[in-house]
Formats: C-alpha cells, sequence, structure tokens
C-alpha cells in the first residue's frame, strides 16, 4: 500500500555514528497506531485522498458521530483524531487498512515533518525573533527595545507583520528534507537526521520530501 504520508509519534533525540565514525544527531520517530478510515473521491468530495484515524481514547469521550462512523467502517479502535492526505489515486487503498511502515519507506530518503512547536510563552522581540540587542553601556538608553514601529502621520499606524513581543511558539511548523537514516520494521521505529517540531510524545505529520532530489545530491556531496 502506498500512501502520501502518515502520523508518527515523537520518541525523543539521540546519536548516531557512521561508518567514517562521525557523530549524526538525530530524532526516533515510532509509528502511531492508526488506519484508513474515509476514501475520498473526487465525485462525493472534490479531490480524491484518504483520511486516516489515530489517537485511541476510551469510547465515552468519544462523540456520537466518530463512534457509529467508525463502527460502520467495521474499525473496533476508538480513534479521536482524523488526518486527510490527498493523493492522485487511492489505488488499493481500502477502509480499514493499516499503514505499513516498510511500504511507505521503500525507496524514500527524505520526509518533511510537520507539527506543533514548543511554547516558549510570552517573549519578547530579541529573544522571539533573534534580532541583535543595542549598546549595553550606561547612557545608550536602547538596550534590548524593539526599536521604532510606525511612521509619521501618513499612513499613521504600524502594519502588519512587524517584529513585536508575543507568544513565541505553539505554532504549526514544518521541516523539509530531513534524511532518513534507518527504518527499523521490527519496533516500527525510524531516525531521521536533525530535530523535528514538538514536544515528546507529540504527534507529527510525515510526508515524502518534495526536495528529494535536492537531499540526494547533499548526500552525494558528503
Amino acid at each position: 500500500m502506498t500512501t502520501a504520508g502518515l502520523i508518527a509519534k515523537k520518541i525523543g533525540m539521540t546519536r548516531m555514528v557512521d561508518a567514517e565514525g562521525q557523530m549524526t544527531a538525530v530524532t526516533l520517530l515510532q509509528l502511531e497506531t492508526q488506519k484508513v478510515t474515509k476514501i475520498l473521491s473526487e465525485e462525493r468530495d472534490g479531490y480524491v485522498g484518504y483520511q486516516l484515524g489515530y489517537f485511541a481514547k476510551r469510547e465515552k469521550h468519544l462523540n456520537k458521530a466518530d463512534t457509529s462512523r467508525l463502527r460502520k467502517a467495521s474499525i473496533q479502535e476508538n480513534f479521536s483524531r482524523f488526518k486527510e492526505f490527498r493523493v492522485e489515486s487511492t489505488g488499493d487503498l481500502s477502509v480499514g487498512a493499516d499503514v505499513e511502515l516498510g511500504k511507505f519507506f521503500e525507496g524514500v530518503n527524505a520526509v518533511d515533518i510537520t507539527g506543533i512547536s514548543k511554547g516558549c510563552g510570552f517573549s519578547g522581540a530579541h529573544k522571539r525573533w533573534n534580532s541583535a540587542v543595542g549598546r549595553m553601556s550606561h547612557g545608550s538608553r536602547f538596550h534590548r527595545s524593539p526599536g521604532s514601529l510606525g511612521m509619521r502621520s501618513t499612513p499613521g499606524r504600524v502594519f502588519k507583520n512587524r517584529h513585536q513581543p508575543g507568544q513565541e511558539g505553539n505554532t504549526q511548523t514544518t521541516i523539509q528534507n530531513l534524511q532518513v537514516l534507518d527504518v527499523d520494521q521490527t519496533n516500527n521505529v525510524v531516525a531521521v537526521r536533525g530535530s523535528v517540531p514538538g514536544h515528546r510524545d507529540g504527534f507529527l505529520i510525515v510526508k515524502p520530501s518534495i526536495k528529494v532530489k535536492t537531499a540526494k545530491k547533499d548526500a552525494s556531496k558528503k
């Protein structure tokens, strides 16, 4: 079964040593229990794709709409979260099918991972946007201030997307072109190069990289 994406859980980070003795920081991802809960068609939904259900809870914590829909599809797991993936063709996909780690990563050298980044609370402009600070000497009166924000009476307002203080993190973030270093089909664990968004035990969306050609070039240079 070929899929356009799957759901994984972040286990944590460790390191791997290659044949040349070089140490690399890696993130371990474990395949989350998930099944195909819906097949989307062009005639009914306007696009072709499939829906995955994951994060099982006790049945009393689900609403009746999801419970009845899962039972009609002969799915006994109480999935509480669902994610759709658009594809050109569903092929041999069927409702209730399991996602297999080996088939998904067959021929995949790099992946794009999407998750919710760690929240850092309210942060100043310099910490939030990594901007430079002013002189720390006595009398400068400009140390960690974000500086001027607006203009004169025309237009008389602050433009959007200016780097100001606010909540840092806790947003959907995608890291592209992460190299897949190892796939353990026995334990359903994947090791990818570098870090991924989110905290430990957080859910992540894993897709084949759209920059896979760039990943191959980088691997050949190294």
